[in-house]
């Protein structure tokens, strides 16, 4: 079997040691990979802890948010990765305080000192990492210690421009699972503030259903430590929405119980519109049957489950068209896909829809509700961003994300339309057609801009001095100031009749331009897939070859291997028999040892016995001897004998 190719891993040193300036590209290409990051390049990102802090400090000193927000979006990838990697995470922080201390420092610079505007993208992602810091349980009561103040801080100045924060729900929602994080578990925490009607005055003012239900979560657990904490909200809610947050009950009803207390805090707001939903499809694919969609003056939430309080949060401004129909379907075509349906959404015809599915009476009042008009004010204004080429500050986190390659589209395709889906294609539905609308203030705006260039080609448009002597003469030809007003009347007609047939070429044109565009696109692609298949195929054949010499080289190895056993065998046979030799001499040297030292011994009594013999003679004759010298009569017969 070839063997898979090894993975080339991220070095996440590589990436944040480049210039600030390349550093977002950096990241959203790692980010975008079609393999997501392993373990290994998971843990480079908390080992290069340190190092990314400091460059994130950097580019706070040298204002650049993009940079900013994506060496922190490396961190939310890291902690969101796994729950290994979460606890790693954690496990770093923990073993390095300075590095909470660091994120302190940058919190204060951004959030305190206003380093970066507060709905950021950068602002979002730093929350974002700050709340899973604060989910950590070594983590929290130091977490508490340090960010808890801060938070209340964030979410008052965010609703001290009530307009602006409706427009907005990143930084609030973030904040909120911050706070959830910091009280649940904690009883420490729970005590920190002396007061949380900062709270109770966000969720009165937010049109926000899901950070509603955060913060009535949050003032729920608050309250399982101190009941008192529902005396300081007065004037804050209606004694009424008190008394229900009194009334929560801690068993598997909670949820369904909060958000009933929502809809009842919502009731007659208009800028909070609720419809019950019989089913939710996103591409063909059912997300969820039997549940509600609010509709605010920026975005709709749809509740996704009844289990948890999971959502769907769709900005109107990320809506490229909008259909109504008669059989209670609303299908809304998306520009750009929030992240969670990220995997279902394509760019493939009618994969890019999410539909909802209303009762026929609630798609009669939806007809008749200011959500149209919403709509287009949402798309009217991303309009004039693009047409002044000022992009979209709608952070990608955590709700959508951007597909730059399909920008151009935008151009080229109605803002808000409604088609007829009566299955016989004859009676069309109730027209929600605002294009009208928008194609008057795109001309407005193409009037006021040095940029009409760009659509109208300059050489077809006549001379403004000529122009103006036309109009003075058509004033000065008519009787009467209406039959002059009808004059300039058809003259604005006329011109922009032309401009619209000069705008319908040039889309004309820029269609050809982008078919030939895409067939060059696909063209290439068709031969970089052919040159990587060719690549591929000869890169394991390679394999293949390498492969068989190193199977030849191992049956090589293990025959010499073989070998070198056989005559290590005989090496050990052969001292064996040595072995057994040596003994055999060994044993006849020890008995001929014995035999000569008995011999020895045998000899060695002999002359001992004979010595012994000889000395008592000897003795025996010197006693004779000396006896006979002692006796005076001997020595005289020895004498008169010689």
């Amino acid at each position: 079997m070839p063997r898979q190719p090894t993975k080339n891993r991220i070095n996440m040193h590589d990436i944040v040691e480049q210039p600030l300036s390349a550093i977002p590209d950096a990241v959203d290409a790692v980010l975008r990979r079609p393999e997501p990051l392993d373990e290994l390049e998971v843990q480079s990102i908390f080992f290069e802890s340190s190092y990314i802090l400091l460059r994130a400090e950097e580019a706070l000193s040298a204002k650049d948010g993009n940079a900013f927000c994506a060496l922190f979006k490396i961190f939310s990838e890291g902690f969101a990765h796994s729950e290994t990697s979460f606890e790693e995470g954690i496990r770093t922080v923990v073993q390095n305080d300075s590095l909470l201390q660091t994120m302190h420092s940058i919190f204060k610079v951004v959030v305190e000192q206003e380093a970066l505007p507060l709905h950021s993208a950068g602002t979002v992602e730093l929350i974002q990492v700050l709340s899973s810091l604060c989910d950590g349980a070594a983590l929290k009561d130091k977490c508490g210690a340090v960010f808890m103040r801060g938070f209340a801080k964030v979410l008052q100045r965010a609703y001290s421009n009530a307009e602006e924060a409706r427009r907005h729900f990143h930084v609030q929602r973030g904040t909120a699972t911050a706070l959830i994080n910091l009280v649940k578990g904690s009883k420490q925490n729970k005590q920190r503030l002396a007061s949380w009607k900062f709270v109770a005055d966000c969720c009165a003012a937010s049109v926000d259903v899901f950070f509603q239900l955060q913060c009535v979560e949050l003032l729920f657990r608050v309250s399982r430590q101190n009941k008192d904490v529902f005396s300081h909200l007065g004037g804050s809610l209606p004694l009424a929405t008190i008394e229900e947050l009194r009334a929560l009950p801690n068993d598997g009803t909670l949820l369904s119980r909060m958000t009933l207390l929502i809809e009842h805090l919502n009731e007659g707001r208009a800028q909070v519109l609720r419809y019950p939903l019989k089913e939710v499809v996103a591409a063909e694919t059912t997300l969820t049957s039997s549940t509600n969609a609010y509709f605010t003056p920026n975005y709709v939430i749809v509740m996704v489950t009844a289990a948890n309080a999971d959502n769907i949060t769709i900005p109107y401004r990320i809506i490229r068209s909008i259909t109504l129909g008669r059989d209670g379907r609303v299908i809304v075509r998306l520009e750009e896909f929030p992240v969670k349906l990220e995997l279902l959404l394509s760019r493939t015809a009618g994969m890019d829809t999410v539909t909802f599915y209303m009762a026929q009476e609630d798609i009669a009042t939806f007809k008749q509700s200011p959500v149209r008009q919403w709509i287009v004010e949402a798309l009217q204004a991303r309009k004039e961003e693009q047409h002044h080429h000022l992009p979209p500050q709608a952070p990608r986190s955590p709700d959508s994300t951007a597909k730059p390659a399909d920008k151009v589209e935008w151009a080229t395709h109605k803002p808000l339309s409604s088609r007829a889906t009566a299955a016989s294609g004859a009676a069309a539905a109730a027209p929600c057609e605002a294009s009208g609308d928008i194609d008057t203030a795109r001309k407005k705006a193409r009037l006021e801009s040095a940029t009409t260039a760009a659509v109208v080609p300059y050489t077809n448009q006549p001379p403004i001095g000529a122009l103006l002597h036309g109009v003075d003469a058509l004033i000065e030809q008519a009787a009467t100031p209406n039959e002059a007003q009808a004059m300039l009347l058809q003259l604005r007609r006329l011109m922009e009749a032309r401009k619209e047939v000069q705008r319908g070429k040039s889309l004309d044109d820029l269609s050809d331009a982008m078919q030939r565009i895409q067939s060059r696109v696909d063209e290439t692609r068709r031969t970089a897939k052919e040159n990587r298949a060719a690549w591929h195929q000869a890169m394991l054949e390679e394999l293949e070859r390498v492969e068989a010499l190193v199977v030849g080289a191992q049956d090589k190895a293990a025959a010499g291997v073989e070998q070198l056993n056989d005559h290590l065998k005989k090496v050990k046979a052969s001292n064996q028999a040595i072995n057994e030799r040596i003994a055999c001499m060994d044993v006849e040297l020890q008995r001929t040892l014995e035999e000569l030292r008995e011999e020895e011994r045998r000899w060695t009594s002999e002359i001992h016995t004979k010595c012994m013999r000889e000395a008592e003679r000897l003795e025996f004759e010197v006693d004779q001897q000396l006896l006979n010298r002692s006796r005076p009569m001997a020595l005289l017969s020895d004498y008169m004998r010689h």
